[in-house]
């Protein structure tokens, strides 16, 4: 990365002590995050050569070391097995499902399980205080906080590749277009790294 780009990325980022809501994925260039067919075994189905979630190493440690809560979707949450006994994040993890359940501890992570994506995006904005809010997926979840205006930053990891098939991030946004802007852009060893501020949502009003 050269010092314009990771200068243009330390003026993306949002004052000191104030959090923010930050969407951090790898997809291929057809805007798929899986291949066809994820299982609890495989769940980046056929595309888990190529798709990194988080980017580079560098890059996906940046952003759990600034968060403070995480959100991640029900079907991410069973297709991992909810990460086993000792769940890599050590922070409260918000899962929107209808699937109710009680709270889980497992190792140094707590989570907690509420009705809907603005749920999930409000108590982990309270529980993160100044800390960010990593919003990992699936795609479902993500399409739903973009449309209701829930996401501040969108990190997005292109990898060379064209899969085809599979889910399909920004598939349910519904009408009316979604602004952005473009904060950054690392040109990395395959992928390419884009950094957007989000400028409005699909929502009504916004």
């Amino acid at each position: 990365m050269t010092a314009e780009s990771r200068n243009r990325n330390d003026e993306s980022q949002e004052e000191p002590g104030v959090g923010i809501v930050e969407v951090s994925m790898s997809m291929s260039l057809d805007g798929f995050i899986t291949g066809p067919d994820p299982t609890p075994e495989h769940p980046l189905g056929s595309a888990d050569w190529i798709i990194r979630p988080g980017g580079e190493r560098w890059m996906a440690q940046r952003t759990v070391a600034g968060a403070g809560a995480v959100v991640a979707g029900r079907t991410v949450y069973d297709h991992t097995h909810g990460w086993g006994e000792e769940p890599p994040f050590g922070l409260p993890v918000f899962v929107p499902t209808h699937r109710p359940r009680e709270r889980r501890v497992a190792g140094r992570t707590t989570f907690h399980f509420v009705p809907d994506v603005a749920t999930a995006v409000a108590k982990a904005k309270e529980a993160a205080k100044d800390g960010n809010v990593y919003l990992m997926g699936g795609a479902d979840t993500i399409d739903q906080a973009l449309r209701a205006g829930l996401v501040d930053e969108l990190e997005l990891h292109i990898e060379p590749v064209l899969l085809g098939g599979g889910t399909r991030l920004f598939d349910r946004l519904g009408p009316g277009p979604i602004k952005l802007e473009r904060t950054d852009l690392v040109e990395g060893t395959p992928s390419t790294h884009l950094r957007f501020r989000v400028l409005n949502s699909g929502a009504p009003g916004k």
